[in-house]
């Protein structure tokens, strides 16, 4: 009988593949298949992966998990992180530690947020309501996903008196829905919408999830032109916040029209694969718009686990940091979970700061003086003129068709462009629209609008 249940429990013993994840220490051993570990073993944001593959099914691990073919941009949301050094500070007075960050006006405890995610309830019944309450529990903005499990009102109603939350939104093409859903946020007593841009009518193929699924259709409107902004900036005065920017082009002519924040996103690998990082974005506005920082508030997300990957983004400009997975991964623990991953960021980011010679998040950012990059994203780019240049343009179309290298020392790439150029103009209702540095114009190989 002993040798018989020996075997029943050899058979259900943890077995996790830690998908070249770093290893932490963990100690799995004792893990039971389908059950949540201790939760006293999570003491890394990674350690909360390993423990919700342990306790999902495949088709839920995998609906959060999956990414865009062969996951190249997720892993390079994963492992970017790895050609940043940080540069800490000697003979500094770190006693005065402050981490309070403001967005669009409202201060929080930490200079991070709950990103939004679908269908919380795929990893504990409470859903969403675990990651309002630890959020409001820690001064912490949360952002729930309009596809959540629970609705608007639940999700509201979950939060503690005067929380502040903000609400994700799609541009669906139902009109009709689109101005319900809106109305609700108001209502609700949400702040301000996250607008999920990158979004264009189709879903990014994800064979990892998709196989547990029929179809991967969607109801988003494939118009996310200027025009639809405006149209949709109409219908709500709530602050809009464009989400899934992902070139410096777009950043600038977030902050040209006027939305007081964009969000830099490749929606966590999971659209587009061989997808650009944030920290690729925020280097090109550096380089091409640097003046944007001083105009708009930018938040950004992908493959952040640690501290470190916060205040390298915030000494790269951005405003707050966005952490999706890890924070649905906790959630098989609940409220618990959430408020214990919360609490390793807001330790590592102590942590960290002062032993990097700065306590106040504010001297971060924007403060590249932090942060080092090697010289991997230096990118050579081979770029193809197969699309119209009016005659105006007709002199770049040598350029256009050279391999270009960027070479130049660091302080120089981050003022002045190596990499071919082509102006962009945007035409809206007949009219010709310049963004205000059109000179400096984008990369060739983002130039997706007619020009």
């Amino acid at each position: 009988m002993l040798a018989a249940l020996g075997a029943a429990l050899a058979v259900h013993a943890a077995d996790i593949d830690m998908e070249g994840l770093p290893d932490t220490g963990l100690d799995t051993s004792a893990w039971v298949t389908g059950q949540n570990p201790p939760i006293d073993d999570m003491v890394d944001a990674n350690d909360f992966q390993f423990a919700a593959k342990n306790k999902l099914d495949n088709r839920r691990y995998a609906y959060y998990r999956t990414a865009a073919l062969d996951e190249i941009t997720y892993e390079r949301n994963m492992h970017d992180w790895e050609k940043v050094r940080m540069n800490g500070f000697a003979f500094q007075d770190v006693t005065n530690l402050n981490r309070k960050t403001k967005i669009l006006g409202h201060e929080f405890d930490s200079p991070f947020f709950i990103a939004p995610a679908a269908m919380a309830g795929y990893t504990d019944p409470e859903a969403e309501r675990n990651l309002a309450r630890a959020a409001g529990d820690s001064k912490v903005l949360y952002v729930p996903s309009i596809s959540s499990t629970l609705s608007i009102e639940e999700i509201a109603a979950a939060g503690a008196d005067n929380q502040i939350m903000f609400h994700q939104e799609y541009i669906w093409e139902n009109r009709t829905q689109l101005q319900d859903e809106l109305d609700r946020i108001k209502s609700n007593g949400f702040r301000a919408v996250f607008l999920t841009v990158d979004n264009t009518g189709v879903e990014g193929i994800r064979p990892r999830y998709d196989r547990y699924r029929s179809s991967s259709g969607s109801s988003h409107a494939s118009d996310t032109s200027i025009e639809a902004l405006n149209e949709l900036r109409q219908m709500t005065d709530l602050p809009i916040v464009p989400k899934g920017v992902k070139t410096a082009h777009d950043v600038k002519l977030c902050a040209d029209l006027g939305f007081p924040a964009v969000y830099i996103s490749n929606h966590g690998g999971r659209q587009v694969d061989m997808g650009v990082t944030a920290i690729e974005v925020l280097l090109d506005l550096h380089r091409d718009y640097p003046e944007v920082f001083g105009q708009i508030e930018i938040y950004a997300d992908g493959g952040v686990r640690h501290a470190s990957h916060m205040l390298t983004l915030i000494s790269l400009g951005v405003t707050a940091v966005g952490v999706g997975r890890p924070f649905y991964f906790a959630n098989i623990y609940g409220q618990d979970g959430v408020s214990k991953l919360i609490d390793i960021f807001n330790t590592e980011l102590d942590s960290t700061m002062r032993l990097m010679g700065e306590d106040n998040i504010r001297s971060y950012r924007g403060n590249s003086t932090f942060v080092s990059l090697e010289k991997h994203f230096r990118m050579t780019l081979i770029i193809k003129a197969d699309f119209a240049i009016p005659d105006q343009h007709q002199e770049n179309r040598a350029r256009l068709l050279r391999r270009s290298s960027c070479q130049q020392p660091r302080r120089q790439r981050l003022q002045h462009s190596c990499t071919p150029r082509l102006n962009r103009l945007t035409t809206v209702s007949g009219q010709t629209y310049f963004p205000s540095h059109a000179n400096r114009g984008v990369l060739a190989t983002r130039a997706m609008y007619a020009v």
